[in-house]
């Protein structure tokens, strides 16, 4: 167990005119990052090597990258920060980021909306984001522009290598009930949708669509089944293809053949891959790759993580040959923290309700456990469907009382910590109690006003 687990906010926000609610354009954009960097000079510019497009700005803060920038829509805005001991201080840390970048949005005439979607603007590929890593990611990503017009609030919690596994069971299999209590986006294409999350509508509808292998790892959404343990988790994340050579995010290489990371790391000789421009190489592994490879998918909940110096190729070849991947990660992982994936975008002033959630159950992980065994896995994946379509207003009895549990077990972590988070999960309390979530506030926002009523009631101020 970490003694004092730090938590990370990555807020997302859509940004449309104010004057018709479209989802922002890139030479806004564009404008706004330059003002940005031009305000404040500690943070510095983010331009692509391929566009040569301007996506965001950057700066390093306690050893950690943080990043203002633009997600897969230049709609969408990412703020991503360095974690902190406190949800109260990460909203400290977050709250003049984002105080002035909406007031820079105000003078191009666009706002941060408090929604999971952008209220008009739909899957329209030419508003994706012009980032180099996305030329990469689009060969291994099919509707990738789907994308464009969702946010969410996610959520990182620092995690023990040998508490991960659990970590990750927990936050997947509660998808569903962050789902009904943060639930945002009934408004999209400028009309009212049956889905009170239809964020997670598009996620469901896409993963239909695409080929079972890659929707397995790009479902935003609950596993088949829960990871037996650390190892089941490694073998399955490194049996995906959707990966990339990278350091990071920055430009890179895709193993071609749809190769697994498992069958590049005990390749014997080099294997193919192919550059962001085209170009194919040849290329082996090496050492840093176990720690700077990008991603392996996007479930509902993720471990990040990175090996320590004691960790080499043919330590990890070894283990992966007997099957003993689950202890050697334990050994050797070091900096693990799980993100959280499943929050809606929270009303104004209410930046930590997904923070506290999460780490409220993570610091209460036995009794979380519990409430887990309460219901089958199927059950909960169900869930998911159920509590994105309709919220909080039709969970049955079980489903909802089961709530009101999570809630108590998420306070009690709070409590535990003895650093007044608690406070942040308040606002769960009374939308619990009355079946409602901001979705519903949004629907009547627009029955009564249409989009125009909805920026006025839930975009940000200046």
């Amino acid at each position: 167990m970490v003694s004092q687990r730090r938590v990370g906010l990555e807020l997302e926000f859509p940004v449309v005119y104010t004057a018709t609610g479209l989802g922002m354009g890139h030479r806004t954009a564009e404008k706004v990052w330059r003002s940005f960097a031009a305000r404040d000079t500690s943070w510095t510019l983010v331009r692509e090597t391929v566009s040569g497009s301007v996506t965001g700005v950057t700066r390093t803060a306690g050893g950690t990258d943080e990043h203002i920038d633009s997600d897969t829509g230049v709609c969408t805005v990412e703020v991503s920060l360095q974690p902190q001991d406190s949800v109260g201080a990460a909203l400290q840390a977050a709250a003049p980021v984002l105080g002035l970048l909406q007031e820079l949005l105000s003078e191009v005439g666009c706002t941060l909306l408090c929604t999971g979607i952008q209220p008009r603007t739909w899957f329209d590929s030419s508003h994706r984001t012009r980032k180099d890593w996305y030329v990469l990611l689009t060969r291994r990503w099919n509707l990738h522009h789907w994308n464009v017009p969702l946010a969410s609030h996610q959520v990182s919690v620092d995690v023990a290598a040998g508490e991960a596994v659990r970590v990750v069971n927990v936050l997947n299999g509660f998808a569903g009930v962050f789902a009904m209590l943060t639930a945002c986006s009934p408004i999209a294409q400028g009309r009212e949708h049956r889905w009170k999350e239809m964020r997670n509508w598009v996620w469901y509808e896409r993963c239909r669509r695409v080929p079972a292998r890659e929707a397995r790892y790009t479902s935003n959404n609950i596993p088949d089944v829960p990871f037996a343990d650390i190892g089941s988790y490694v073998e399955d994340f490194w049996d995906s293809h959707v990966y990339f050579l990278t350091d990071q995010k920055s430009s890179g290489y895709e193993v071609v053949g749809n190769t697994s990371f498992t069958e590049f790391l005990l390749a014997r000789d080099p294997v193919w891959t192919r550059k962001g421009d085209g170009q194919y190489v040849r290329m082996a592994p090496e050492r840093d790759m176990l720690d700077k490879i990008h991603q392996y998918g996007w479930p509902a909940a993720k471990l990040h993580y990175s090996f320590g110096p004691g960790a080499d190729l043919d330590g990890v070849r070894a283990a992966l040959r007997e099957r003993r991947i689950g202890p050697y990660f334990e050994e050797h992982a070091v900096r693990c923290y799980v993100e959280n994936r499943s929050c809606g975008v929270a009303p104004e002033g209410e930046e930590g309700v997904a923070a506290a959630l999460t780490l409220g159950l993570v610091e209460r992980l036995d009794d979380a456990e519990a409430l887990l065994r309460e219901l089958a896995w199927n059950e909960w994946r169900r869930l998911w469907i159920h509590g994105s379509v309709h919220g909080l207003s039709d969970a049955p009895p079980r489903i909802h009382a089961l709530t009101g549990e999570l809630l108590h077990v998420a306070a009690s972590g709070l409590r535990g910590r003895r650093a007044g988070e608690e406070t942040h999960l308040e606002p769960l309390f009374p939308r619990w109690e009355r079946r409602e979530t901001p979705a519903d506030h949004m629907i009547s926002a627009f029955r009564a006003g249409g989009v125009g009523r909805l920026l006025s009631e839930f975009g940000r101020t200046a």
